[in-house]
C-alpha cells in the first residue's frame, strides 16, 4: 500500500500542480525558489500533528488572494443589485462572489493490493469494484462560510473607507474563516464521498519532516544541543515499546532508588521550613496540612535538558561536548535518529496507520560528496532493515550527487522557467526515450553520465554546454568580458566532447531550461579517404559534427551553415554557437582554437614571445609574424596545436587583452536575456 500520485491546488507557487510518487524514494529537485520545499510543507500543514502548524494567507496562490479580493467586489455589487430590487442580477454576481473564494487542496491517490491490511483504510474505500485497488482521500482548506465571509469582508471595508486595507484585514482574520476538511472520495464516481474527522485523516497517513536548517552547534558552548535534544525525544517514543522494556524498566528502578534517597534528604532539608508555615496556621486549616517535598523522577524528565551527547577525545580519557564533533557528522546522526524515531512511533501507534511518508529536506546539508551518495544509497535498504512496513520517503534536495544516484524513475522536476511551477516526471521521460531509435543507447549514455559527472543541470538557472578543455578554462573569462550578468546566475557548464551534445537533446528539451551549446563546425573533405579536417573556406567541405547535423540547424555542409541566421539556431529554449567569420568577407575557423587565433590575431603577435607554445607558432609563421599573417594561418597554427589545447588555453589567459570569438560573444548575449 503507497500514495501513488499527489495533486494540488492553489497552494503558494503550487497553483495547479501533479506529482507522481515512487513507491520507495522520491527525489524532489530544481532550481531555487521551483516550490519543492511548498511541496513537503503542505503534506506539514495538513497532516501533521503538531498544533503549531497552521495556515495563513500567504499559503494562498497570489492570484488566488487577488480572487478574493475581486469577490468582496462582487458581493458588493451584488448587494447594490439587491438594493435597487433586481434580485435575478443580484443572485447572479453573489454565485461568482462565491465562486471566487478560493481554497487549498490536496488530492492523495493510494493505491493497495489483496494481500494488504485494509483495516485502517475501511473507512476510505467507498466502491465496490473488486478490480479497483484504489483510493483517495482529498485534504481541503476552504472557508467554512464564503457568504458570511464575503459579507463581514464588505461591511469592514464600508466602515473602514478609503483607509481600508483588504491584506491586512484577510491576513488578521484568516483563520477565522477558513477550516481544514477531509473527505474520502470513489475513485470511480467523484460524487460518493464520506467526510472524515481530521484525527482519522491524520492516522491513515503518519508523516515526520526533516528539514534541513537544523540548528546543529560546533562552538564549545553546545548551547543548542541539538542531538542531546533528539536522543531525548527517541528515549520517549521508545521507551512505551516492549522490546525495550527490561532496559526501560531498569532506567526507572534506578531512578526510583535515587528518589528514595532524595525524599530523605529532602524531608531533613526542608524541616525548618515546614515548620515556619505551622506558625501562620496551617496545620489548624482543614482539610490543608503541611506539605511534603517528594522527589517525582521520571526517565523522560531526566532526560530532558539533562542528557548530553559526547564523544571520545583522542586518548579516550576526556570526553568532549557535542559542538566539537563535524557539522557532517552531527546532521547525519540527527537524520538516522529521526528516521528511527518515526519508524518506532509508527510501530507503536494505536491504531497502526496505513502509511508512512518520510519527508527528508536537503540531507546534504554539511555532508560532503562521498557523503551524500552513501546516504542515498542506503537509506532504502536502512528503513527495510528496521520496519516490515513500506515506507515512502520524499527527499528535496539540490544534491548532483544524490541525482546521480538515484537514477532518472525517481526523479521529480520541478520547473519554475513558466508562469507557474510545472512538474516534470522523470520516469515518463525515461518510458519516452525508450521508444526512440537510438533510445536505450541514449539513456544508457545519459545515466552513465550521471554516474561519471555532476549533474548539477537539474539546479542551474541556466546551462552551457562546450566541446572541450580549452572552452571549459577560458568560459568564465569570456563570460566576465561580454555576458556579465551570467556571473550572478547559476550557469551550468557541462564538458561533452564533439559528439555527444546531441544525446542530451531529449533532456535538455524535458528540462525546458535556457541552454546554449557552444560547439564547433567541424569542416571536412568529402573528396578525400576518410574525410580528413579542411579549412572552412573549401567549397565542398561538410561538418561531422553531430549537433549541427542531427539537431541544430540540421544542415550538413559549411556553406549551408555560415549563411543560416541566427533565428533558425535557435529551438525553443536552446540556441547553438559555432564558428562564423569575425568580419564580413573575413576567414572563419574551423575549431575553437584557430577562431581564438583569428580573433585575437594582431594580440598573439604582440606578444609572441611571452607565449609557452611560441615555438608551434614559428614553425608555422616564421619569427616575428604580423597579425594578417598569423589570422591567415589560422588553421595551420591550430592543427600544430591539436595536442596542446590545455597550454593554449592557459597562454591565452595570460594576454592582458584578447577578444571573445564572435560566435560565442553572441551565444553569450543571447543566453543572458531572460
Amino acid at each position: 500500500m503507497h500514495v501513488v500520485h499527489a495533486e494540488v491546488s492553489n497552494f503558494r507557487a503550487l497553483q495547479q500542480a501533479d506529482i507522481h510518487v515512487d513507491p520507495s524514494t522520491t527525489l524532489i529537485v530544481g532550481r531555487n525558489n521551483s516550490a519543492k520545499t511548498s511541496f513537503v510543507n503542505l503534506f506539514e500543514k495538513f497532516f501533521s500533528s503538531s498544533d503549531d502548524v497552521k495556515f495563513v494567507l500567504e499559503d494562498l496562490t497570489t492570484s488566488r488572494i487577488a480572487d478574493l479580493v475581486h469577490a468582496r467586489e462582487l458581493f458588493a455589487e451584488a448587494e447594490q443589485q439587491a438594493t435597487a430590487g433586481d434580485e435575478g442580477a443580484s443572485e447572479v454576481l453573489r454565485s461568482k462572489a462565491i465562486e471566487s473564494v478560493p481554497a487549498i487542496r490536496l488530492a492523495l491517490t493510494i493505491d493497495y493490493d489483496e494481500d494488504d491490511d485494509l483495516a485502517p483504510i475501511s473507512a476510505v474505500i467507498l466502491d465496490l469494484d473488486e478490480n479497483c485497488h484504489t483510493v483517495r482521500i482529498v485534504a481541503t482548506l476552504a472557508a467554512t462560510d464564503p457568504a458570511k465571509l464575503l459579507a463581514d469582508f464588505c461591511e469592514s471595508s464600508k466602515r473602514a473607507g478609503e483607509r481600508f486595507d483588504s491584506y491586512k484585514w484577510l491576513r488578521r482574520k484568516f483563520a477565522d474563516y477558513f477550516t481544514t476538511t477531509y473527505r474520502a472520495v470513489s475513485p470511480v464516481d467523484d460524487s460518493v464521498t464520506r467526510e472524515l474527522k481530521p484525527s482519522a485523516a491524520r492516522a491513515i497517513l503518519a508523516v515526520r519532516f526533516i528539514y534541513a536548517q537544523n540548528k546543529f552547534d560546533d562552538t564549545p558552548a553546545d548551547k543548542t544541543r541539538t542531538l542531546s535534544k533528539t536522543f531525548e525525544a527517541y528515549y520517549r517514543a521508545s521507551s512505551t515499546d516492549d522490546r525495550r522494556g527490561r532496559n526501560v524498566d531498569q532506567i526507572e528502578e534506578a531512578l526510583a532508588s535515587a528518589s528514595r534517597e532524595l525524599d530523605a534528604n529532602y524531608d531533613e532539608i526542608f524541616e525548618p521550613f515546614l515548620d515556619d508555615l505551622n506558625r501562620f496556621g496551617l496545620g489548624l486549616v482543614t482539610p490543608l496540612h503541611a506539605p511534603r517535598i517528594v522527589s517525582l523522577i521520571e526517565g523522560s524528565a531526566v532526560l530532558r535538558g539533562s542528557t548530553r551527547i559526547q564523544y571520545p577525545s583522542g586518548d579516550d580519557q576526556y570526553p568532549l561536548p557535542e559542538g566539537h564533533n563535524g557539522l557532517g557528522y552531527s546532521k547525519l546522526i540527527f537524520t538516522i535518529l529521526q528516521i528511527r524515531g518515526f519508524l518506532e512511533s509508527c510501530d507503536q501507534a494505536s491504531p497502526q496507520p496505513a502509511l508512512q511518508i518520510l519527508f527528508i529536506e536537503e540531507p546534504e546539508a554539511h555532508l560532503h560528496p562521498q557523503m551524500q551518495e552513501t546516504f542515498i544509497k542506503n537509506i532504502e535498504d536502512y528503513i527495510k532493515s528496521k520496519t516490515t512496513r513500506n515506507v515512502q520517503v520524499v527527499i528535496t534536495t539540490h544534491s548532483s550527487h544524490m541525482v546521480a544516484r538515484s537514477g532518472f524513475a525517481k526523479i521529480r522536476y520541478f520547473d519554475a522557467t513558466g508562469p507557474g511551477i510545472t512538474i516534470k516526471d522523470l520516469s515518463t521521460f525515461q518510458a519516452d526515450v525508450k521508444k526512440t531509435g537510438d533510445g536505450r543507447e541514449t539513456l544508457r549514455f545519459l545515466e552513465q553520465y550521471m554516474e561519471l559527472h555532476r549533474c548539477d543541470m537539474f539546479f542551474a538557472d541556466k546551462i552551457i554546454l562546450i566541446e572541450g578543455t580549452a572552452e571549459r578554462l577560458l568560459l568564465p573569462k569570456m563570460i566576465a568580458r561580454c555576458a556579465e550578468e551570467l556571473q550572478r546566475q547559476y550557469v551550468s557548464v557541462i564538458e561533452v566532447g564533439d559528439a555527444y551534445a546531441v544525446r542530451f537533446r531529449k533532456l535538455l528539451e524535458f528540462l525546458n531550461v535556457k541552454c546554449l551549446i557552444i560547439t564547433d563546425i567541424d569542416s571536412v573533405d568529402p573528396a578525400k579517404p576518410k574525410r580528413p579536417g579542411c579549412p572552412t573556406n573549401n567549397p565542398d567541405a561538410l561538418t561531422s559534427n553531430a549537433t549541427l547535423k542531427k539537431w541544430l540547424p540540421g544542415k550538413d555542409t559549411i556553406t549551408s551553415l555560415l549563411e543560416t541566421a541566427t533565428e533558425d539556431k535557435i529551438s525553443n529554449s536552446v540556441r547553438v554557437a559555432y564558428q562564423v567569420p569575425e568580419q564580413p568577407d573575413g576567414p572563419c575557423g574551423r575549431s575553437f582554437e584557430d577562431a581564438f587565433i583569428i580573433a585575437n590575431a594582431a594580440t598573439l603577435a604582440d606578444n609572441l614571445n611571452s607565449l609557452a607554445l611560441k615555438g608551434h607558432f614559428v614553425r608555422t609563421v616564421g619569427e616575428n609574424p604580423s597579425g594578417p599573417i598569423i589570422e591567415a594561418s589560422a588553421y595551420d597554427i591550430a592543427k600544430n596545436l591539436s595536442d596542446h589545447k590545455t597550454d593554449f588555453a592557459f597562454d591565452a589567459m595570460l594576454l592582458s587583452d584578447w577578444q571573445v570569438p564572435r560566435y560565442i560573444d553572441e551565444g553569450l548575449q543571447w543566453l543572458t536575456r531572460p
